[in-house]
């Protein structure tokens, strides 16, 4: 039987605001762009990865992102509204896996989304490798914890989609009818699903809670419990 397709969402539209510019293109020690190491990773162990930004002030694609993406074989999307908030941002991603032509979608369903964090470049690859392992072997909501908190990336599995997206009952694993308290402004799945009920993939690599805010971040990163959020 073939894996189960999975799509990386990476949430790559914020306005860097707290960083004081475009953090994406901050450089990590190594001389590599936050965003490139991001996307270099998932590569490793992901054949799909999706980059999720904003347009431009007159509309136009996010350039930056383009090349990255171009140079690493992944797809970036622009989501009119992720200005709005990173759940709109989410809740564009979802609905364009779900609009996929019904050619390609029939041929190999996409059967779940790592969403993943833009601002994360230190998560390793084979903590990737057994949170895809362990959704392949659950078809469960998957997520990393290290020590005595729970990190990012989420895997999350096509039947939660609707709920969070408030189109349908909630799924098993959600935290209860959503309808227009779902995916919004900076509302992410955090809040809409039950994750102590999810599969935790216990891993020593403390770049499952380590994000960058601020420059100081880039070069010494901080260790950051994400169970809010």
């Amino acid at each position: 039987m073939p894996s189960p397709r999975v799509v990386v969402l990476v949430l790559a539209a914020g306005a860097s605001t707290r960083f004081g510019s475009d953090k994406r293109q901050a450089l990590l020690p190594d001389g590599r762009s936050l965003l490139a190491a991001v996307v270099a990773t998932q590569r490793q162990v992901f054949d799909e990865v999706w980059v999720l930004t904003r347009p431009g002030p007159s509309g136009e694609p996010d350039a930056f992102a383009q090349a990255v993406c171009e140079a690493h074989g992944a797809r970036c999307v622009t989501c009119a509204d992720a200005a709005l908030g990173q759940g709109h941002t989410l809740s564009a991603g979802l609905r364009m896996l779900l609009a996929l032509p019904s050619a390609e979608a029939a041929a190999v369903p996409v059967a779940g989304a790592l969403v993943a964090l833009a601002d994360m470049p230190w998560v390793r690859a084979d903590t990737l490798q057994r949170l895809r392992e362990r959704f392949e072997a659950t078809g469960r909501v998957v997520l990393p914890r290290c020590g005595e908190a729970l990190g990012h990336p989420r895997l999350l599995p096509r039947a939660v989609w609707s709920a969070l997206l408030g189109d349908a009952v909630p799924a098993p694993g959600s935290a209860g009818a959503q309808g227009p308290a779902g995916l919004r402004g900076d509302r992410g799945a955090q809040a809409l699903l039950d994750w102590s009920a999810a599969e935790q993939v216990w891993v020593d690599d403390t770049g499952v809670l380590r994000d960058a805010d601020t420059p100081a971040d880039l070069s010494q990163g901080k260790p950051t419990s994400l169970n809010g959020g």
